[in-house]
C-alpha cells in the first residue's frame, strides 16, 4: 500500500513522535510505500519528503501581541499545511493518509486537504483535543469536562489553555471552526490507545463513525530476572502541574527511607526542586536522559511512579516499566487502570493525595511478594497486548478495509 503518515515534529520529541517514527520504519520493512508529512523544525530527522512541509511555527516562547494574533489564527488553519498536503497527494497517490498528532502545528487543513481528494483517513488519538481545546480535562488541578458536547468557551472562562486568556480563546477558535468545517465527523477511523480514551472522546462529543481501540506498542525482551537488588523511586516524564510530581516529592519527604529519582525536564522544574529543598526530601533530579539512560534508571529503581492528576492515555514510560520487570505505582486515573489491569499488574493510587501514596509505596516496598507477582504480570500483559508486530498487523486491517 501507498501510505502518507502525517505528524507535526519529525524527530522523537515525545511519545506521539516517537509511535509515528516507529511506524514509518515499521510500514516500510512490510514493503510499503511510506511518505511523511511534518513541519520544518531544526531537530527534524532528514527526509527525502521535506519539500512538502510546512514552515516551522512555535507557540511555547514568549509572543508579543502582533505575533500572538498571528500564530492564534495559524494554528486554526494553515494555508500552506492544504496545499502541501494537496500537492503530495497529487505527486504521491496514497491508498491513504493516517494522522498523529497534528493540530495547532500542521491543523485540520491538512485532513481537510485528504477528505477534498478522497482518500480516506486513519488518526491516531495520543490525547483529548478534539473535545477539549486544552488537551488534558483540566482546569488548574481539577479534572474538567465542561467543554463537553462542544461547550468549549468554558476553556476561555477557565484560562485553561497555560492559564492565559489569549492562548485559550484561540484554542477555543480552532475547536468551534473544526466543528463547524466538519471534518472530524469524515475521518475514517480514529485509533485510540486506550478503552478509557475512546470511550471520554465518543462521550463528549467527538463526532466519529468509528473508533478501533489499538494499545500502544513495546518492545519487550526475554523475561526480565525478578528479585534483583533495586533502591529507590523513580519518576520519568515532563515535569509540569498535571503530572503531579509535587505530590510524590511530599510523600517521598514524608518518610526517611525513601528516595527519589526524577528524570525529566519541564516549566515546573525550578519549583519542585525549591519544594523538594524546603521538605528536605531525598530527591535527585536529572533532567532529560536518553534511552539506554532512562533504561538504566529503570534496571535500579525499586519502582516507577507516575501520580499523574490528568487522565493519562496510554504512556509509553509505563509499558517501558512494565516490560523491563520494573514495578510500577499510578494514579488510579484515566487509562492507568487500564494499563495495571485495574491493580492486578501494579498498585494504583487515589490522584492527589500525598499522605495515600505514601502509605501505597511503603506497602508495595513491604510486600515484595506480591509485588513481584504484580510485576511479572506486567511483562506477560505488555507481551500479550502490546506486540510491536501485533499492533502494525491491527493497523494493517483498518488501513485495508478503508483502501477497500
Amino acid at each position: 500500500m501507498r501510505i502518507v503518515l502525517a505528524n507535526s515534529f519529525h524527530y522523537r520529541r515525545g511519545g506521539d513522535s516517537n509511535q509515528f517514527l516507529d511506524l514509518v520504519e515499521a510500514l516500510e520493512r512490510r514493503d510499503h510505500e511510506v511518505a511523511t508529512f511534518s513541519m520544518h523544525h531544526p531537530q527534524n530527522l532528514p527526509s527525502r519528503w521535506a519539500e512538502y512541509w510546512v514552515p516551522h511555527v512555535e507557540y511555547r516562547r514568549e509572543l508579543t501581541a502582533l505575533d500572538r494574533l498571528r500564530t492564534g489564527w495559524r494554528s486554526v488553519y494553515s494555508r500552506a499545511s492544504h496545499r502541501n498536503m494537496a500537492r503530495l497527494i497529487a505527486d504521491f497517490a496514497p491508498d491513504l493518509v493516517h494522522f498523529h498528532s497534528v493540530q495547532h502545528h500542521l491543523t485540520l487543513a491538512a485532513v481537510e486537504a485528504c477528505l477534498t481528494a478522497g482518500v480516506p483517513v486513519v488518526w491516531t488519538l495520543h490525547d483529548y483535543r478534539t473535545v477539549c481545546p486544552a488537551t488534558l480535562l483540566l482546569r488548574g488541578t481539577e479534572i474538567c469536562d465542561r467543554c463537553s458536547g462542544g461547550s468549549f468557551w468554558h476553556c476561555v472562562a477557565g484560562r485553561c489553555k497555560s492559564g492565559e486568556v489569549s492562548r485559550s480563546l484561540a484554542a477555543v477558535v480552532e475547536s468551534y471552526a473544526t466543528r463547524m468545517r466538519g471534518p472530524l465527523g469524515a475521518v475514517g477511523c480514529y485509533v485510540a490507545p486506550s478503552r478509557f480514551l475512546a470511550e471520554k472522546v465518543l462521550a463528549m462529543g467527538l463526532p466519529a463513525r468509528r473508533v478501533e481501540v489499538v494499545p500502544n506498542p513495546v518492545s519487550s525482551n526475554p523475561a526480565p530476572a525478578l528479585g534483583r537488588p533495586r533502591r529507590g523511586l523513580l519518576y520519568v516524564g515532563r515535569l509540569t502541574v498535571e503530572k503531579g510530581v509535587d505530590l510524590l516529592i511530599e510523600a517521598v519527604a514524608g518518610c526517611d527511607d525513601l528516595s527519589l529519582h526524577v528524570v525529566g525536564d519541564g516549566p515546573d522544574a525550578r519549583r519542585l526542586k525549591a519544594l523538594a529543598a524546603r521538605l528536605h526530601g531525598d530527591v535527585v533530579f536529572d533532567g532529560w536522559r536518553g534511552e539506554d539512560e532512562v533504561a538504566a534508571c529503570m534496571s535500579t529503581a525499586e519502582a516507577l511512579c507516575v501520580p499523574s492528576i490528568c487522565y493519562e492515555n496510554c504512556p509509553g514510560v509505563v509499558l517501558e516499566a512494565m516490560a523491563s520487570g520494573l514495578p510500577v505505582v499510578a494514579s488510579d486515573l484515566g487509562g492507568l487502570p487500564e494499563l495495571l489491569e485495574g491493580g492486578r499488574a501494579g498498585w494504583l493510587a487515589p490522584p492527589g493525595d500525598p499522605q495515600a501514596w505514601l502509605r501505597v509505596i511503603t506497602e508495595a516496598l513491604r510486600d515484595e511478594t506480591r509485588t513481584a507477582q504484580q510485576a511479572a504480570r506486567a511483562f506477560a500483559r505488555v507481551r500479550e497486548r502490546h506486540d510491536p508486530d501485533a499492533f502494525v498487523d491491527r493497523l494493517e486491517v483498518i488501513y485495508r478495509s478503508l483502501a477497500s
